[in-house]
């Protein structure tokens, strides 16, 4: 009987046994490509003597191991654009490979060349024939690899773009973070009622900003909310967090700092605090745009309390 437990489509193979297929194909392919050689070194010694039949023979063999690794090497391309990750440098080293595949069979088309031509010249087509299907058959087999190579540098070049897209989205999902928490630090500082304690929080903020490396590590961990990361340097500032990133995310408030000219002068300055450039090497903020001023308080809501100097006698 049998047991439903184990019952069921076969599981994918796991990681080890991909490697180990992998090795596999690779320990095959560097056989494949040393017994190639010699044939082709022995249809070479065969042509060099004027036996056509021995040089034939070697080629026949050397033709059947060019196609053996033509096709290892389109097994492991297909294998590598499912994960190129998982591939490290197999497209450098089956280019190379099929690169010496190509010289070795051209040395033995040209060959077999120059014994059609001599036969032709003689009078004797048969030998001719012979030769020129020799000829054929590694013509046939370097346009093959040519193509192949070709796909591998298709290929090669398309990984390269998607990773260039993958690392400039990651970054710019870095940038609207940096600028979303900045702006959300910057409206707690601009809440403060005194311009001289806006002007040493913004100093600090701009120091942690562009001199602390571990803000970028924070800023890059998506798992962490914006929110949160405005709480964190409100806390080392001394400053209670007074609001968060308008609805939306990054993207909602980059629109919003695009469109901040329309403001109040404080308002504007605090802005660019916000958005000032940050490298996208670096991710630090242009000091140039740092300034900051007070955002006056709005007519109809009271005066907030001091928060950073403690209050005189009345």
């Amino acid at each position: 009987m049998i047991d439903a437990s184990s019952a069921g489509t076969p599981s994918a193979a796991s990681p080890s046994t991909d490697e180990r297929e992998a090795e596999v194909l690779s320990g095959l392919t560097k056989l494949a490509l040393e017994m190639a050689r010699t044939f082709q070194d022995r249809g070479l010694a065969a042509l060099a003597a004027g036996d056509l039949d021995r040089a034939g023979k070697a080629e026949a063999r050397f033709s059947t191991l060019f196609l053996a690794i033509r096709r290892a090497v389109a097994l492991t391309l297909r294998r590598w654009r499912e994960d190129a990750a998982a591939w490290p440098g197999a497209v450098e080293a089956d280019t190379a490979m099929l690169s010496e595949l190509m010289e070795l069979a051209e040395a033995l088309a040209r060959g077999f060349h120059a014994q059609a031509l001599a036969a032709l010249a003689a009078g004797d087509l048969d030998r001719a024939g012979d030769a020129e299907t020799r000829f054929s058959s590694l013509f046939l087999g370097i346009r093959r690899a040519i193509a192949l190579k070709a796909r591998l540098r298709q290929q090669r070049e398309q990984a390269r773009r998607d990773a260039e897209i993958r690392r400039k989205a990651r970054q710019d999902e870095k940038d609207d973070r940096r600028q979303a928490v900045a702006q959300g630090v910057a409206a707690a500082i601009a809440a403060v009622p005194d311009a001289d304690a806006q002007e040493r929080l913004t100093a600090e903020l701009r120091e942690k900003l562009t001199e602390d490396e571990r803000i970028d590590v924070d800023l890059a961990d998506t798992a962490l909310p914006i929110e949160a990361l405005i709480a964190s340097l409100c806390r080392a500032l001394g400053l209670p967090p007074l609001g968060t990133p308008p609805a939306g995310g990054p993207a909602a408030a980059k629109a919003g700092a695009d469109g901040a000219g329309a403001g109040p002068k404080g308002e504007r300055r605090m802005h660019s605090l916000a958005t000032g450039g940050s490298s996208t090497r670096t991710g630090s903020l242009s000091r140039h745009r740092l300034g900051i001023t007070g955002r006056p308080p709005a007519p109809d809501r009271q005066p907030r309390p001091n928060l950073l100097r403690p209050r005189g006698p009345p």
